[in-house]
């Protein structure tokens, strides 16, 4: 089993990845919670085969736990305020206490609600991450980015979701990565979750600390990658944590400016990604609309390919930048174009709705260079433009 610390001041917790992992999970929240925790509020995916789910159990069950399930189908609309209050519902009706642990066995959704929970729950409970989809284990589990959407009304139209307006930083006490678990996925959520994976690659150099040749590994071992190979997958997840968890050790709180390495790199392609997700209707294969909605990872990569447009409109970076994002995204089997995209004007307030907007302007994370990128405070709208229009069908 591979193990990543994230050294964090008073708050150091490890990543540990490999197969068969999820059966340790029990003995170290028996460990977590020492002699008096004696509950345990798991919070699982029902996209998650129940043999995992039910092995959980047991296990907790043997180490004296009374174990409470919730189930949650995930998606971007059921990542909201009723479901958060239902589940402090649920785990309020338990007898929950402090020194008990809440358990993310799950995607992305499921993770950011149930740490949430843990966060808000008496003021903080801990929470152990495990991530189910090779997005969540890449990114979502690792850096204590915990929450929901805010949906809001909108006249006759169908409702506006706002990625993540809502939450806290709560760090897990640990994170388990099961490899076994990637096998249940289907072959569009692995490809979603190597996303995060390019993203990685495309910030690299920007990171440093051993890091820079991320994406030279992915582009050596693709065949690998789209293969689905495990020892290739163990090896691609455990690089690419590392890289997160250098990150999140030097900016737990997204708090510096990424001109300086910090946590707001890992943003790259998510305003422009965000902004389109949530858009009801768009399919990552225009011509099968029965794919709607957008998948995360999708978003993503789409976001990607917009900021790096919108990157060489400016002329912070050369063409060559692109070619080389969307032939690695189109090699793997993600969008690089999406059809019915809204007016401009709407995707424009939807980014300006995002988290990392400052003083009523824009903010995006754009490249300079291969494995580099920065941040743009208040971008020529034209260049913003021109990237959004970039990846119109």
């Amino acid at each position: 089993m591979r193990t990543i610390d994230v050294n964090l001041p008073g708050r150091a917790y490890q990543v540990q990845i490999g197969n068969g992992s999820l059966s340790k999970v029990a003995q170290t929240a028996r460990a977590i919670g020492g002699t008096k925790a004696s509950r345990a509020f798991v919070v699982v995916d029902t996209g998650v085969p129940t043999h995992f789910s039910n092995s959980l159990q047991k296990e907790l069950e043997s180490q004296g736990f009374a174990v409470c399930i919730a189930h949650i189908t995930p998606s971007e609309k059921i990542k909201s305020i009723e479901t958060y209050h239902r589940l402090l519902l649920e785990i309020a009706s338990t007898g929950h206490t402090r020194v008990d642990p809440v358990i993310a066995l799950g995607g992305g959704v499921v993770g950011d609600l149930a740490g949430f929970v843990a966060a808000s729950y008496q003021r903080g409970v801990p929470v152990i991450q495990c991530p189910t989809t090779l997005l969540a284990m890449v990114d979502a589990s690792v850096g204590g980015k915990t929450g929901f959407n805010l949906t809001v009304p909108n006249g006759e139209n169908e409702p506006t979701i706002y990625k993540n307006l809502v939450g806290a930083f709560h760090q897990p006490s640990l994170v388990i990565a099961d490899i076994d678990v990637l096998d249940s996925l289907d072959a569009r959520y692995r490809r979603a979750g190597l996303a995060e994976c390019v993203k990685h690659g495309m910030i690299c150099k920007t990171i440093g600390s051993g890091h820079e040749k991320l994406m030279d590994w992915m582009s050596e071992h693709l065949d690998g990658i789209r293969s689905f190979d495990a020892s290739t997958i163990e090896e691609l997840v455990a690089r690419n944590v590392a890289l997160k968890a250098t990150v999140v050790m030097g900016d737990e709180h997204e708090s510096t400016d990424a001109k300086a390495g910090g946590r707001m790199l890992l943003n790259f392609g998510h305003t422009f990604g965000h902004a389109i997700e949530t858009i009801a209707g768009l399919s990552p294969d225009a011509s099968d609309p029965s794919l709607a909605p957008l998948h995360h990872g999708e978003a993503v990569a789409l976001g990607m390919v917009a900021a790096c447009h919108s990157s060489v409109a400016a002329g912070h970076c050369d063409s060559s930048i692109v070619q080389e994002l969307e032939n690695i995204l189109q090699a793997i089997g993600l969008p690089t174009r999406v059809a019915g995209l809204p007016q401009t004007s709407e995707i424009l307030d939807r980014m300006m709705r995002d988290k990392k907007t400052a003083g009523g302007s824009l903010r995006v994370i754009l490249p300079i260079g291969r494995g580099k990128c920065t941040i743009v405070d208040s971008p020529d709208v034209n260049t913003i433009e021109a990237g959004i229009d970039s990846i119109r069908a």
